[in-house]
């Protein structure tokens, strides 16, 4: 007699050697006993989790000869026709090579007649999903009404392909992946009724590799016993399965620990001349990363470790000399190489790179260190300045004026935001042109370098140094300023009178990096922090005036010490109001239209 495999020699024949199924098998059995077994049953889920030996179970039961039971007696005829498929009333028939229309037809043919000898005549249909769309739709009427004493029982892995009108007319019952202990469980069971030995992480390897289905984890014990004999060791698991020893997981993890990117790429030369899979090496590196997770986060690692071929001593040390955030950082390198080298034409590239990339990446911090890094070297710098630092150093506003109309909280937040061990930035803007045509857009910050040795001299002869500066830096912003009128310094503010008050003139005084560049001029030339103040020179009225502050306001018709009155204003006054203006500013807006304000 030929030799049967242990998937088929240890198939369960009842219900209780069914292994982590208890929620169908239960309401199977209920169903049994109660006579609420219905017409059309589907089973759902993965491989080799028992779908198609449950069904086989269920037609033993309504047929024993000892009568409907949720223990069938597995002795009688019946039973033994029906778990030896050669019943004449349980067909099981191959949905992938039995699909089409006819064979469908012919199925309902069959069903038309009563059980031969006993009470029901069961139909388990394997990888019905497989059938095409003709066929389902000649099995619906068949399915939603069959006759007397017909059950059908479908088997899928995959029950999303199958039609919503096939779904709606079954009862539905889910399988689901086996856990690694159950399956352990049932391969010691096997392995003490076969009269071998195996190792406890032989048998941990096995269960894992079957990712959850039993008849695969039955097939490669099968395998493994037939490459070692009677005793089977973790070793011959290794060899039978292709898996890399535990030490070069090991290795290469040590190698990425110590930063040493050169023994992990020895190591990928290694496995490559041995001819072992490096995706499935890249996969159990994620499985060894996971470990030392959970290594260093849970008290009793034991029951939760999956990569059993690393001693838990070394597991134990490398989780010790290691960051948690290293280590995620680590897994995701190789997360994304693992899937990469699915579809690289050279996969070996892909790992070696992502291994040199972990050994060598920097370790993070953590935000709390980089703050506190950040605090200790401010206090430092603040200590060796002392408290006698010039406040010109300080870091200065952008526009002038621009803490106006903030309160005195806001103020105080703003000087407190500046850090006095900055260099200088921007000494004072030029302030924005009341009547320009357009509001430019506002520039980013712009730091300046230190101040040039400040010019003892008046207001004229300063303004003739940042003539020059800037003629070095823009000819065309020179060739604006020069000329002008009258230069005066009053106090901390700089007023300079301009004859030029064309649009071009006024629109290139108002561009945000001008006004940055002539306010580091300025600066420059003085040594301290100055308002660049425009007046342009009118012959028809007095000059208008650029300033920054309120409440004083050019004349826009109103007084020159008093807003405009809006009654007499003209809606071009309006819109170059200095409030107005500010707000353009603020908001970086624009005005659409000027209406009069309805009594």
């Amino acid at each position: 007699m030929s030799y049967l495999v242990l998937a088929r020699r240890w198939r369960p024949q009842s219900f209780e050697e069914i292994v982590g199924q208890q929620p169908v098998t239960q309401t199977l059995k209920n169903a049994i006993v109660k006579d609420r077994i219905a017409h059309a049953l589907l089973f759902a889920g993965p491989r080799g989790v028992g779908k198609t030996t449950t069904a086989r179970i269920v037609a033993k039961a309504l047929n024993c000869e000892q009568g409907r039971t949720p223990d069938p007696c597995n002795r009688c005829a019946s039973c033994k026709e029906i778990a030896e498929g050669r019943s004449v009333d349980c067909l099981e028939i191959d949905g992938a090579s039995n699909r089409g229309i006819d064979e469908v037809r012919e199925l309902r043919e069959i069903v038309r007649y009563a059980p031969s000898l006993k009470k029901f005549k069961v139909i388990i249909i394997d990888e019905v999903h497989m059938l095409t769309e003709p066929a389902f739709n000649a099995l619906l009427k068949t399915l939603e009404e069959p006759p007397p004493g017909v059950v059908f029982i479908l088997a899928t892995t995959d029950a999303h392909k199958i039609p919503p009108t096939i779904l709606s007319r079954c009862q539905r019952h889910d399988f689901r992946k086996l856990g690694q202990a159950e399956i352990v469980e049932r391969l010691q069971e096997i392995v003490r009724e076969e009269h071998a030995k195996a190792a406890d992480g032989a048998l941990k390897a096995i269960a894992g590799a079957a990712e959850g289905s039993l008849r695969d984890a039955q097939s490669l014990l099968d395998q493994v016993i037939a490459y070692s004999g009677a005793e089977v060791s973790e070793a011959d698991v290794g060899v039978v399965m292709g898996l890399v020893e535990g030490e070069q997981l090991a290795r290469a993890t040590q190698a990425i620990i110590g930063r040493d990117g050169g023994e992990a790429l020895a190591i990928v030369e290694s496995l490559s001349a041995r001819g072992y899979d490096l995706q499935r090496f890249c996969q159990e590196m994620l499985s060894h990363l996971r470990d030392l997770m959970v290594a260093k986060v849970v008290k009793d690692p034991a029951p939760l470790l999956q990569a059993s071929r690393v001693s838990p001593e070394t597991i134990r040390s490398q989780a010790q000399a290691i960051k948690l955030a290293d280590l995620e950082a680590i897994f995701h390198a190789l997360s994304r190489a693992e899937f990469e080298m699915r579809r690289a034409p050279h996969p070996r590239f892909v790992l070696e790179m992502a291994l040199v990339e972990a050994a060598e990446a920097r370790p993070l911090q953590s935000l709390e260190a980089l703050l506190q890094r950040l605090s200790t070297l401010e206090e430092r710098l603040l200590a060796e300045r002392g408290p006698a630092a010039p406040t010109g150093t300080s870091e200065l506003p952008l526009f002038a004026g621009a803490s106006y109309g903030l309160g005195e909280e806001q103020k105080d937040v703003r000087r407190r935001g500046a850090r006095r061990d900055d260099p200088p930035r921007v000494a004072e803007q030029s302030a924005p042109l009341q009547d320009q045509p357009s509001r430019p857009d506002p520039q980013p910050e712009t730091s300046l370098p230190p101040p040039g040795r400040p010019v003892s001299a008046g207001a004229e002869e300063g303004w003739a140094h940042i003539k020059r500066l800037v003629e070095g830096k823009k000819p065309t912003l020179a060739a604006v300023l020069a000329g002008p009128k009258s230069v005066t310094l009053e106090g901390e503010t700089l007023i300079v009178t301009l004859e030029n008050g064309t649009p071009f003139a006024r629109s290139t005084l108002a561009d945000g990096e001008n006004r940055l560049l002539v306010a580091a001029a300025a600066f420059e030339a003085f040594g301290r922090r100055l308002k660049v103040e425009y007046r342009f020179q009118s012959p028809s009225a007095a000059p208008a005036v650029s300033r920054v502050e309120p409440p004083q306001y050019s004349r826009l018709g109103g007084t020159q010490h008093g807003p405009p009155d809006p009654a007499q204003a003209k809606p071009d006054d309006l819109r170059r109001h200095p409030l107005v203006q500010r707000a353009l500013e603020l908001f970086d807006g624009q005005v659409v239209r000027v209406s009069e304000q309805q009594p």
